[in-house]
């Protein structure tokens, strides 16, 4: 993991139009690639804000050549509250791998340990099952639905163990 950088627009516009992706996040309505560079720079933007924010994900290769871009997860700011938002974004072939459960323990490692941080809440669609699943076995429980635009979703928050 490393914080993501405008550098990687052409990964994350890859990832922000990816099928599942699209499904679980953007309702269907895949992003325009103006709207992926916008997200981009919040994301850059929150790093030097917060000194906290979303990082790109690679998986190792098998090659010198490098490692393979699978995805975005992280911490940001949760709309106009002092409250920190969990956030995941894997391509469909990354998901299910085991991967988020392990990114998300470390994030939240970060952010009780490194960041100090008593609380960090999630929005989850009830509709995914996977998403629900992987926030629950990292210590995430569910508070309420609550409307978000258009849809409903799940308010999910983590404490840090006393």
């Amino acid at each position: 993991m490393r914080p993501l950088a405008k550098s990687d627009l052409e990964d994350v516009h890859r990832l922000h139009t990816d099928p599942l992706v699209v499904r679980s996040l953007f309702s269907g309505e895949p992003p325009s690639r103006q709207n992926t560079e916008e997200k981009l720079d919040q994301y850059v933007q929150a790093w030097r804000q917060n000194g906290f924010g979303f990082f790109g994900v690679f998986l190792k290769g098998n090659s010198r050549a490098g490692s393979e871009f699978a995805g975005r997860a992280g911490l940001r700011r949760f709309e106009d509250t002092a409250d920190v938002e969990y956030g995941l974004c894997l391509f469909g072939h990354a998901a299910g791998r085991g991967i988020g459960p392990e990114l998300g323990g470390e994030i939240l490692r970060y952010a009780f340990e490194e960041l100090g941080l008593e609380r960090v809440v999630a929005l989850i669609r009830p509709e995914n099952e996977r998403a629900v699943r992987a926030a629950e076995k990292i210590g995430f429980k569910h508070i309420e639905d609550r409307p978000y635009g258009d849809r409903v979703k799940g308010f999910y928050q983590a404490r840090r163990s006393p």
